[in-house]
């Protein structure tokens, strides 16, 4: 990758300090936000404060990148909560918190960036395997991946003119211990998932290359 501007969305987690850390050592400027940036990697360009679940806070991060006129040359949405239920045990507070994390607060931080991405650019989502396939006791935490996947389709075809590169992966099961922090229920037994530098480096790989879509089989 010649030297680009990515944000990373998330990037105090499993997956998305290990992007700000390969990023960074290929030569990428990376604008690293996370709502703990204590956890962000102190290889990251610049730290930025982002709490997903705030209004102000979305609007006051796309407001200074706009006025500082930060043009980025990708987007990587690394973000993300889970929990696990029966239907009729998972209460509409745990679901909407579930669809603010996991696709309306990024959705709406990436719609306000869209002026200042560049042509040829790059946004990357990283929806994994419950967005293409559904599993019981997960129905919040799918549907929330589904909308960011239907989301991210969309932004494909309208911004096609600009060829900008949309990608959506959907890694199976990654040892992330996300599981292991669910905001609601408990994690059912999981058989041994991927490593998380797997899924990264093989979603970094896909943007070298120019794929729009990883499936969970691509992994």
């Amino acid at each position: 990758m010649e030297s680009k501007r990515v944000l990373v969305i998330g990037a105090s987690g499993a997956l998305g300090s290990i992007f700000v850390e390969k990023l960074v050592a290929t030569g990428q400027e990376v604008l690293a936000a996370a709502r703990n940036t204590d956890k962000i990697p102190a290889e990251a360009t610049m730290r930025l404060k982002l709490d997903l679940e705030d209004s102000a806070s979305i609007d006051l991060l796309a407001n200074y990148l706009i006025d500082q006129d930060l043009k980025l040359d990708g987007i990587i949405q690394a973000a993300g909560v889970v929990g696990f239920g029966k239907i009729e045990e998972t209460s509409a507070s745990d679901s909407a918190k579930l669809m603010q994390i996991n696709h309306l607060g990024p959705a709406t931080l990436i719609s306000r960036l869209l002026p200042l991405i560049n042509d040829e650019a790059f946004i990357v989502g990283i929806n994994g395997i419950v967005s293409e396939k559904i599993f019981p006791g997960m129905s919040a935490y799918s549907a929330s991946k589904v909308a960011s996947a239907a989301f991210l389709s969309s932004l494909a075809m309208e911004l096609r003119r600009k060829k900008v590169l949309v990608l959506d992966a959907k890694p199976g099961h990654t040892e992330t211990g996300l599981a292991g922090r669910a905001v609601f229920g408990q994690a059912p037994a999981f058989p041994q998932g991927m490593t998380a530098d797997h899924v990264v480096t093989t979603i970094l790989n896909a943007v070298r290359e120019g794929k729009a879509s990883l499936s969970s089989g691509d992994f």
